[in-house]
This record gives structure tokens, C-alpha cells and sequence, in this order.
């Protein structure tokens, strides 16, 4: 009986080639996914903290996944778009908390 995945060609000496295989063996979704799933772990985490806002909180998880996306991509575990998604989503909360703060927001 086959393995449904192929073992890691020559050695896996470090942890980016670990991670490199893992990334391929998932169709590049690894990472993806990680990065997604730690997004609403702090977004989560930030709502029930006292005194934060949806918005600053939506700013400052989004914040934490543009730099490690920007990390992921320069290891090249994640596309350019992706890592952009991230950039964008920053700059939109950081322009969403602008306006709440500046609205009289709670």
C-alpha cells in the first residue's frame, strides 16, 4: 500500500525544509491556514480584552498576520497576494479605528 503524500526527497536537515515539504505536500495551503486560524485566535483573544473595539482589535490581529506573512513570504511559504491581503487588511483597520476614534466611537 502506497503512502497518499510522497516522503521528503534527499534530507530535511532544517526546519524550512520541514516546513517547505509540509507546505507542498497541502497544495500551499499550510501556511494559508495557520496564518488564518492565528488571525481569529487574536481577533477573538483582543474582543473579550477589556476596553478593546472591534475596530482596534480587527487592526491589531490584522497587523500581527501582515508581519508574519511578510515573514512567510520572504521564506516563500505564501503567495505575494496573500501576503497583500494582509496589508490591506491592516491599512483597513487602521482606517476603521481612524474613523471610530474620531466619530466618538466607544
Amino acid at each position: 500500500m502506497s503512502a497518499p503524500y510522497s516522503p521528503p526527497s534527499g534530507n530535511v536537515t532544517t526546519t524550512v525544509d520541514m516546513f517547505s515539504w509540509l507546505n507542498a505536500t497541502t497544495g500551499n495551503w499550510f501556511f494559508q491556514g495557520s496564518l488564518i486560524a492565528v488571525w481569529m485566535i487574536v481577533l477573538i483573544k483582543m474582543l473579550f480584552t477589556q476596553g478593546n473595539t472591534v475596530p482596534k482589535s480587527f487592526a491589531a490581529s490584522s497587523f500581527v498576520i501582515m508581519i508574519l506573512s511578510v515573514m512567510c513570504r520572504l521564506l516563500g511559504f505564501v503567495s505575494t497576494t496573500f501576503m497583500n491581503m494582509w496589508i490591506l487588511f491592516t491599512v483597513l483597520g487602521a482606517m476603521w479605528m481612524f474613523v471610530d476614534n474620531t466619530t466618538g466611537g466607544n
